[in-house]
């Protein structure tokens, strides 16, 4: 006899609730970035503005990690309770957030800043691409500690940098391509916020963590 499918049977009721998962997981980075949630809705992209993005940049380094933490559980659980992950996430990772997107905010900022300076000066373009290579295992850097403090949040801050180091510049041509997805979600954020900030924090950071657990496999911080 046909049987009924359950509620948590129906594929379009799962799909609805990833969705709103997902959804949801952006309105958390939403609030708790709020300072460069209201730069990039308030603020002109100008380098005059350069100085606010960069001070609340800053708030962004916890808030993304703890998405990030929400899309681990969510992949390895199959379900989550959004807000309150998330934000018990916060709390958990708030202080090495931070401490590792330092790592790539200052590298971007050192790089942006040299390069808008030494474009500008004869045969300057010729050391551009240093400080462009600068900026991208900067930014690959926090990337990967993000992901390897949220796979093993036991592990001390040394151990998860030594690793992501080694992964950073092994696999460097991942690091390249997490760079480019990280740029481009912000990109997204602050040039078109009427979809960016709802939609692009969980789809590019997806990727990203994909794309870092293809890094290593069955390896674990020790």
């Amino acid at each position: 006899m046909f049987r009924r499918p359950k509620f948590e049977d129906n594929i379009y009721m799962k799909m609805f609730r990833w969705a709103y998962i997902l959804l949801i997981g952006n309105l958390c980075t939403l609030l708790a970035a709020l300072p460069f949630t209201a730069a990039g809705l308030l603020l002109a992209i100008d380098v005059r503005n350069l100085p606010a993005f960069f001070i609340c940049g800053l708030f962004a380094g916890p808030a993304l990690m703890a998405l990030l933490a929400l899309l681990n559980e969510f992949k390895e659980q199959g379900d989550v309770e959004p807000v309150v992950f998330y934000f018990r996430a916060y709390r958990q990772f708030a202080a090495r957030g931070l401490l590792y997107w330092l790592i790539g905010w200052f590298g971007i900022l050192v790089s942006l800043t040299d390069i808008l300076f030494f474009a500008s000066l004869p045969n300057g373009q010729w050391v551009v691409p240093f400080f462009l290579l600068l900026g991208i295992l900067t930014t690959a850097l926090s990337l990967n500690c993000w992901y390897f403090q949220v796979r093993n949040p036991n592990s001390g801050v040394k151990d998860v940098l030594r690793i992501a180091a080694f992964y950073t510049f092994k696999k460097w041509y991942f690091s390249l391509l997490n760079t480019v997805l990280f740029v481009a979600m912000i990109g997204l954020m602050l040039l078109k916020p009427q979809f960016g900030w709802l939609l692009t924090p969980a789809l590019f950071l997806g990727l990203i963590y994909l794309n870092c657990g293809l890094l290593h496999k069955q390896t674990q911080v020790s």
